[in-house]
Formats: C-alpha cells, structure tokens, sequence
C-alpha cells in the first residue's frame, strides 16, 4: 500500500506541473495550497484502505497459519489454541478478491486501486469451525490453493462480510458442456407416447432436423425397452 502511495503521490508531481504550466502559462510553483492539497487528497483515498486494514487487523490479531502443501493440511492458531486440519475436512473454501483480479477472467481492462491487493480465505471445516484469513497474515491468495474446489469471489470492497454466503466461482473446473438443440428436444419429447412421435417422423418436413432426431433416439429406446 506505501509503494501504490509513492506512486501516486509521485504521478501528481510530475502531472500537476505540466497541467498548471499548459493551463496557465507560468512555471508551476510548490506552494502551501499544493502541499496541503497532496496531503489531503493521499489521506482521502486512502480511508478506504485503512477500513479495510483494521477490519482485517481486528479479524486476525490473534490468529496465525500455515499451510503445508506437501502433507495438504492447514494448521491454524487462534487465540493460543492451536488446531490442524486436513485438506479432506474442509467443507467450504472461498477466496475473496478485489474486482481488479477478475480481469483474469473477463479480461475487462480494470484498473488496480489502493485496495485492490486486499482480500480473505472464506474456510469452513466439517466440524463447523470457522475461519476469515486475510493476506496481512500471508500473501498467499494469488498462489494455487489447496482445494482446487476454492471458489472465488471478486468484489469491489473485500470487507469481511460473515452473513455473506454466496457463491463465488470456481477457476479450476472446466464449463459445462452446453446442450445441443438434439438433447434439449430429447428431454422436452420424454413424455411423448410412441404415436407421437411416430408422427414427428412421419412429417419430418414440418419440424427441425434435430427434432426429427431426437424422435428417432427415443423411438429406438422405447423398442428396444
């Protein structure tokens, strides 16, 4: 977050004086005004930050993890009491993630914010216990996770949102194979008799090639039954 605020404190500087110079004609001068108006602008953008830095700060003050990749187990410390779970007892696994990382999806061309590298691991376990770790304790939301069924949900302001329970998405799994025109007029010709459908393929002309098709399939399991 320090390195984005240089960064942007550091754009003013060199835009600001370009600006000036083109609007007005004059050498652009550093004056209190420009001082106090940098200070404040920085401050400003950066509430959003700081909100979302103590909520993960509070959430996680007392919490420790770490994750074994080679075991595939997470061992977790909260409030001193240390517990370790296996991979197969996880029930739920979400992370959460600034919008700007959905640009690894949609490819939409956003643009990454003071809060954008924010984000928490939604993880509940069998036995109902519960955890919200954020990347202030590991930076570790960008790396493969150890359920490749993590869902992922990309939000504008990652806060943590306990009453939340939607569902994100999950990046590892391949998309569904849409349906062809044939088997949805399989499924909608499943209640036809024999003697409708013997009239589908007798007046092929009248309906749509996969129509007819569908009608023959189910003719043929209907004799064969």
């Amino acid at each position: 977050m320090l390195f984005d605020n240089l960064k942007v404190v550091g754009l003013m500087i060199v835009v600001l004086p370009v600006y000036y110079k083109w609007k007005n004609g004059t050498d652009f001068v550093l004056e209190d005004f420009w001082i106090w108006f940098i200070i404040g602008f920085t401050i400003i953008t950066n509430i959003p930050a700081v909100i979302l830095y103590l909520n993960y700060y509070f959430e996680n003050r007392n919490t420790e993890f770490t994750l074994d990749y080679e075991q595939l187990k997470i061992s977790i410390t909260k409030d001193g009491v240390k517990k370790e779970y296996q991979k197969n007892e996880i029930e739920k696994s979400t992370y959460h993630l600034g919008i700007y990382y959905k640009n690894a999806v949609d490819r939409a061309g956003r643009i990454p914010m003071l809060i954008s590298d924010f984000g928490y691991w939604d993880i509940q376990f069998k036995n109902g216990d519960r955890y919200y770790l954020t990347n202030i304790l590991h930076d570790f939301l960008h790396q493969t996770p150890l359920l490749l069924k993590t869902r992922y949900r990309f939000r504008i302001y990652p806060y943590i949102n306990k009453k939340d329970n939607r569902k994100g998405i999950n990046l590892f799994e391949e998309p569904k194979k849409e349906k062809t025109l044939t088997e949805k007029f399989i499924e909608q010709y499943q209640s036809k008799n024999e003697r409708q459908l013997r009239e589908i393929l007798d007046n092929k002309k009248s309906y749509q090639k996969e129509a007819v098709e569908a009608a023959e399939i189910l003719m043929k399991r209907k004799n064969v039954g």
